[in-house]
């Protein structure tokens, strides 16, 4: 069966590619907006990386003919929070204790987050 997989992760990452792994095999590459077509015999794993961030492995029984890869919602909503909480509060607050605390926060939500920072979903008739 031909199966399309599109990237749309938005700006992040948008220079660099991402590793599509079918059955923890590498089969190519996906830059910005881009699709690639495979022909994929069922059932199939799988899996999209970008050096640690990764996402879960997908076990697909009954493919459809299109997927489209995002980035994670809980990543892009608190991500920003993060860095943005650092930043301003290492100009007002001058206590280290503080900020060793952000920065294990954040090590933290990155070790919680790297392996379901990418979602596949199923395409559905050109849409999400």
């Amino acid at each position: 069966m031909d199966v399309r997989v599109t990237r749309r992760t938005g700006f992040y990452g948008m220079g660099s590619p991402i590793q599509l792994r079918i059955n923890g095999k590498k089969k190519g590459q996906l830059n910005h907006n881009q699709s690639v077509l495979l022909k994929l015999e069922a059932p199939f794993t799988m899996q999209v990386s970008f050096y640690w961030l990764k996402s879960p492995v997908y076990t697909i029984t009954h493919p459809t003919k299109g997927y489209v890869i995002t980035m994670n919602l809980l990543l892009l909503q608190i991500y920003p929070f993060l860095f943005l909480g650092s930043g301003l509060s290492a100009l007002w607050l001058h206590n280290l204790i503080y900020s060793m605390f952000v920065v294990l926060v954040m090590i933290g939500f990155f070790f919680f987050i790297k392996n379901q920072a990418y979602v596949i979903k199923e395409e559905k008739d050109g849409k999400l």
